[in-house]
């Protein structure tokens, strides 16, 4: 059984109010793509971040701790819904501005460093408790993890308007 909080303090109030922030943002944003995708990339956004997660916080290493407690708790499992609204507005607005080329390069490298100003305030509110974990590792797990985001957008995008051009069933908006 999750445990609750020991005491609702500065992490918790973190959490929701970026979740808060975060999902109004998006639920403002003018509709961009099909509803599969959009459900697809929010969950894949969340599987993705869980599985690094889990494989650099806990499995293998003890790098760090999510939360202010070692124990897992319910807003350890809350704080996973943090992660689809970023990955949703990284493929978003790489949609909307039609990056191509170079360009791809330099806006991957943006967010790496938008992930990391994400992760210091983070780390402000005690939502990550390093252990043998350094600031510095992140970027390059930031940069790996954006590219192989992207690159599933793109193939689910592109599979997606192969299967709609073909005149194959594909949900509307």
């Amino acid at each position: 059984m999750l445990a609750l909080p020991e005491k609702f303090d500065s992490n918790e109030w973190f959490i929701v109010i970026s979740l808060v922030v975060t999902y109004t943002f998006i639920f403002i944003l003018p509709k961009r793509f099909p509803h599969t995708i959009t459900i697809i990339m929010l969950f894949f956004s969340m599987a993705y971040v869980q599985v690094i997660d889990h494989i650099l916080a806990g499995i293998s290493w003890d790098l760090y701790d999510i939360n202010d407690v070692r124990e897992y708790e319910w807003f350890d499992l809350i704080t996973w819904f943090l992660y689809p609204p970023f990955g949703y507005t990284f493929v978003y607005f790489f949609d909307k501005w039609s990056i191509r080329g170079v360009g791809i390069f330099w806006y991957v490298l943006l967010w790496a460093f938008i992930a990391l100003g994400e992760e210091i305030l983070s780390l402000k509110f005690n939502i990550f408790t390093y252990h043998e974990w350094k600031l510095s590792y992140s970027f390059p797990v930031y940069l790996i993890t954006l590219s192989i985001y992207l690159l599933f957008f793109v193939y689910l995008k592109r599979t997606f308007e192969n299967l709609k051009n073909h005149g194959n069933h594909v949900p509307k908006h």
